[in-house]
């Protein structure tokens, strides 16, 4: 789920955090208690009545996790009219690995019940491919080098809304993108996740989101999931031997079972649009036409007795074909196609260092 060129690169790694948490920030939507498991059901479900699973994750002052994360797009475009770049490379292969420790801090004395979660970039690197020569190859490469030591730090009530937001300065750059990152958080914060009471097997639901950052006004992704089955968090190894615990995350037991949800996600427009320009484009001027389409679809395992995500994968696609036109009547053609993959691991955490406060 891309946001095209409405963002810097670095605006990928608001995406890792919105698809790892976007289904848990809603903490507190059950009432339930930081560090309190819910009952996980049986392998076997035989009963006539299944127990419902709490998704979201049982977060405790102290808590630390780490994930390890690739991210890879592959964007073909073309452009033509006032900024026709003929040299400018028409396929261009990024791929971001890193590694993210998730620290959970005690929340501000004045707000009952809440918490702080603090994302560091412990580790973060890209590989670029073109066809063609990019003069800005090595802008870009510095652009995630840079993420390495960036902290993102967000405060959660007891109700799960976002009282504040801290470091999007060393991530987004501009004003424009920083007002919109942390919008876009404020939003994804208070938006439905799994129905609230829990889910059982075979259970659908679904959630919109505006997709505000494009530039084509009335789109929004449209999310239904579905919870597939249980099924153990570390399947056998590829020989066939059973995982050891000494190879499972020190947060996770190596013979939890996991929930698998499956998520397809769409690009929509819910109603007919008069206009498809965004309000802020036309504030400068700026008129839009064309269409932007997207898909994706991602498999979480989210254990059963903490509500961690164990593992996410996800795969998608976007073609645009938009026509940028202002005033003077100076227009830019902007076509191409953004092909995506990433892939979300909780591993081992090796270094047990508290979080400074």
């Amino acid at each position: 789920m891309g946001h095209g060129m409405a963002f810097p690169a670095s605006f990928i790694t608001i995406l890792f955090f919105a698809f790892l948490f976007s289904s848990t920030l809603n903490v507190f939507g059950q009432n339930r208690a930081p560090g309190k498991p819910s009952a996980a059901p049986r392998r076997n479900n035989t009963s006539v009545t299944q127990a419902r699973v709490s998704l979201t994750p049982r977060f405790s002052p102290g808590q630390t996790f780490r994930y390890e994360t690739v991210y890879e797009t592959t964007t073909t475009t073309s452009r033509s009219g006032i900024a026709t770049d003929p040299q400018g490379p028409s396929k261009l292969v990024i791929t971001w690995h890193a590694t993210i420790r998730l620290d959970v801090l005690p929340g501000e004395a004045a707000v009952p019940g809440g918490i702080r979660l603090r994302i560091t970039y412990e580790k973060s690197a890209a590989d670029l491919r073109s066809d063609t020569f990019d003069p800005n190859a090595s802008t870009t490469q510095d652009q995630y080098q840079k993420l390495e030591g960036k902290i993102l730090e967000f405060a959660l009530d007891g109700s799960g809304n976002v009282t504040g937001v801290s470091g999007l300065e060393g991530i987004v750059e501009g004003d424009k993108a920083l007002q919109s990152a942390r919008a876009w958080i404020a939003q994804l914060a208070a938006g439905p996740g799994a129905p609230v009471g829990g889910v059982i097997i075979g259970q659908k639901w679904s959630s919109d989101q505006a997709a505000t950052s494009l530039p084509v006004a009335g789109m929004v992704w449209r999310a239904e999931s579905q919870y597939l089955r249980n099924e153990s968090c570390h399947p056998a190894n590829p020989d066939g031997s059973s995982v050891s615990a000494n190879n499972a995350p020190d947060n996770l037991d190596a013979f939890d079972d996991c929930a698998v949800i499956l998520t397809e996600l769409n690009l929509v427009r819910p109603r007919p649009v008069r206009d498809p320009t965004p309000e802020e484009l036309r504030k400068n001027g700026v008129r839009t036409s064309g269409t932007w389409n997207g898909s994706a679809q991602s498999l979480s395992h989210i254990s059963l007795r903490s509500g961690l995500i164990v593992s996410l994968t996800q795969t998608g696609s976007e073609n645009m074909d938009v026509t940028l036109t202002t005033e003077r009547l100076d227009s830019l053609h902007y076509a191409g196609t953004i092909l995506s993959r990433s892939q979300v691991a909780l591993v081992a955490d090796k270094a047990q260092t508290p979080p400074k406060e």
